[in-house]
């Protein structure tokens, strides 16, 4: 059940796909600043970083113009002229978000928004499709934390056009049944994608941490919510939120603020009126001292640390000083975070920091992905960092390179009329006046650098804040317990006891008299879609058991041998994979150790050369699944096995728990079976066991991806 190699009936697909995966970075690296460090190599391999020329004196620059007005329904109306191009953009803001979402429907507004475009009493899906593209312009619905929204952009004459299909697509949506299963599919599908990330995983327990179960800022979408959302549901929110005095309509490009309003009359001015309120947001919880949340990842080579806690509200005047401090700690490649832990130490490919500023109160967060091996040492690091930013005066240089550059940019911000339209709609979103767009400028040039350690004093506290790490807590947990207090979780956000990373020797037994020669053919399902075969093959020879396994993903094969004795001890295992990643492993077992080889790409752990004394009942890979065909299963049972790993180059406990029986229907037939969680890899996943002995699979999940393995044959 290991990410890197699996046999068919427990796993072979995942080896295809997690690998392929673990070569994958989890996130794109930034380019590369004047001096490059690889992690890993010594930081005098780096180049002597050249310090950039001093900045020249900012330009003058006036916000350019814009028209406020208030139609008589309370729909409020933001205008834009810029007529250097014959371009027309047209937005409609409705000031409801995700965090309005009911608990027990988290998604439903980002799923209002996937189904604005998707059907209206006078188009259909295609004819709306077919009627923005006819004109060569483009339109889409999203959906954010405070507010949703949907825009439309096309050539200055297709203006009237623009307006009648937004205000259809707003004011009159179908939300069609088919339509919803279709988005509901492509939601789920993403969200168990999401799930694998060690990136959103960290993320979403950031927020939990910081905002608590009962501010919906800390609430994520979850599979069952998605799973919930009924056509009743969206049209019930569209009803509550769709009102004029909860919406704002912003319209720039090539046009008259005389045309725009008339239009704006003509189909939005029976917007209906009269949105109810919330109640306020409930307050982020107090926090004790920090404490390390370890999100146990079995197998990962690196560590996502995410360093947060809350921050401030839009409207307070310390936001100027805090964008100034955020620059020079970690908002690019001249930050600190970014020459330490990368140029200087070599720890990672980029670490960063950044300031949330939603329509509530934000938060701060810091963060970098490391080696497992350099975890502790990269968070001790980023929380010093935290703390001299609190401690000591930011030297003159910092200080008006992170200014220059702060105030420099904003006039790229503002150079096209949609870009004005943005920055002004998101100013009166947040509530915010005039000045806060005309003055930015000149706001962050007054800052100081006394200005800088006062609210860095006020407002960033490592010793309040949650530390998230996601990885192999086998690998990083003894280390981060020197660095602060440790909570340990699974990836689903169960917690654990340090005891369950322990591997211990097996007393289980098993009777391969159980097993019987067969072949079995599976297909691979991709979102639904066929993807490849996978074929599993088990016979004796000579004494010993062989199982071997072919498995064909687009441009990816693997192939695998395991052979084991009658008594179920392990001979040995050999995989392979080919394709754009490629891998090689071969291990054998006797008098207690495993030798052999592993050629695996970096992110999977690189090149192995294996010698390691294992506890008794070890199994090679490709083993286990053999392991469950005889094992006796039943509801509520659960089974620890032990399992040598060829990319962490030791043992891990896979862990199958028996939670129900279930009748599954897969192209080989119906079958009555065992519904067993598998975890322990980095790959958790759903097994369907044949009830009938020896326990066939005949259905695999994987959680996290959008890979059904389905059982086609039995021969």
């Amino acid at each position: 059940m290991s990410k890197q190699m699996m046999p068919i009936r427990a796993g072979a697909l995942l080896g295809a796909l997690g690998m392929l995966a673990a070569c994958a970075p989890q996130t794109p690296p930034p380019a590369p600043g004047p001096a490059t460090v690889t992690p890993g190599q010594p930081a005098e391999a780096a180049r002597v970083r050249t310090p950039p020329p001093a900045p020249m004196p900012l330009q003058p620059v006036e916000f350019p113009a814009y028209r406020e007005s208030t139609l008589p329904n309370g729909l409020r109306l933001i205008v834009v002229e810029k007529r250097n191009l014959p371009v027309a953009n047209l937005s409609l803001y409705v000031q409801s978000g995700s965090a309005t979402d009911p608990a027990a429907k988290l998604g439903l507004a980002e799923m209002t928004a996937q189904l604005l475009t998707k059907g209206t009493p006078r188009r259909n899906a295609l004819q709306i499709s077919e009627t923005i593209e006819s004109v060569g312009g483009n339109l889409n619905a999203s959906a954010g934390l405070d507010y949703m929204s949907a825009s439309a952009s096309v050539l200055a004459d297709q203006l009237p056009l623009a307006f009648d299909l937004l205000s259809d697509v707003t004011l009159r949506p179908t939300f069609p049944a088919d339509e919803l299963e279709t988005a509901r599919k492509r939601t789920l599908t993403g969200l168990q994608v999401a799930l694998s990330q060690p990136g959103q995983i960290a993320q979403r327990r950031l927020i939990q941490e910081i905002y608590g179960e009962e501010n919906p800022y800390g609430r994520s979408t979850l599979p069952q919510t998605i799973s919930a959302l009924q056509r009743a549901d969206l049209t019930r929110f569209h009803q509550e939120n769709f009102k004029a005095d909860n919406a704002l309509l912003v319209v720039s490009g090539d046009v008259s603020a005389a045309q725009v309003e008339q239009l704006a009359r003509q189909h939005f001015g029976a917007m209906p009126r009269g949105f109810t309120a919330r109640a306020p947001l409930t307050d982020p919880p107090a926090r004790g001292p920090a404490r390390v949340t370890l999100i146990h990842r079995p197998g990962s080579v690196q560590s996502n640390i995410l360093v947060g806690h809350v921050g401030i509200r839009p409207d307070n005047p310390d936001f100027y000083p805090l964008q100034v401090l955020n620059k020079i700690v970690g908002g690019g490649t001249d930050s600190r975070l970014f020459l330490i832990l990368r140029e200087e130490k070599g720890w990672t490919y980029g670490a960063y920091s950044t300031l949330s500023r939603p329509r509530n109160v934000g938060y701060y967060l810091a963060s970098a992905e490391v080696r497992s091996e350099v975890t502790d040492s990269a968070l001790v690091e980023l929380m010093n960092q935290l703390r001299r930013v609190r401690e000591e005066a930011v030297s003159p240089a910092e200080l008006e390179a992170a200014k220059s550059f702060l105030a420099g940019s904003f006039p790229l911000r503002i150079e096209t009329a949609s870009q004005i339209a943005s920055q002004v709609a998101q100013n009166r979103l947040l509530g915010l006046p005039t000045e806060a767009l005309i003055q930015y400028r000149d706001r962050i040039s007054a800052v100081t650098a006394q200005d800088v350690q006062r609210v860095a004093r006020q407002y960033v506290r490592p010793e309040q804040a949650a530390i998230i790490v996601v990885g192999d807590a086998a690998k990083v947990g003894e280390s981060l317990r020197r660095v602060a207090p440790v909570a340990l979780f699974d990836v689903q956000g169960r917690a654990m006891e340090g005891s369950a990373l322990e591997v211990r020797a097996s007393t289980e037994r098993f009777d391969a008299s159980r097993l019987r020669p067969v072949t079995l053919t599976y297909r691979v399902m991709v979102q639904g879609n066929p993807f490849g075969t996978a074929v599993s093959s088990l016979a004796q020879q000579g004494g010993q058991w062989v199982g071997t396994s072919n498995v064909r993903l687009g441009p990816v094969t693997q192939e695998s041998e395991t052979r084991f004795t009658n008594q179920m001890v392990p001979v040995s295992t050999r995989q392979s994979a080919a394709g754009p990643v490629q891998s090689q492993v071969e291990l054998r077992f006797a008098n207690g150790r495993v030798t052999g080889t592993a050629k695996l790409p970096p992110q999977a752990g690189g090149d192995k050369t294996f010698n390691t004394e294992v506890v008794g009942g070890t199994l090679l890979p490709g083993m286990d699944e053999y392991v469950l065909a005889v094992a006796d299963l039943q509801p509520g049972r659960t089974l620890t096995l032990p399992v040598f790993s060829a990319q962490s180059g030791g043992v891990v406990n896979h862990t199958a728990r028996v939670t129900s029986t279930e009748s599954v229907t897969v192209p080989a037939g119906t079958f009555q079976t065992y519904r067993l969680e598998v975890t322990g890899g980095q790959q958790s996943f759903t097994l369907f066991a044949r009830q009938e002995l020896p326990h066939i699979v005949v259905r695999q999940e994987f959680v996290g991806q959008p890979v059904i393995l389905e059982l086609q044959s039995i021969k």
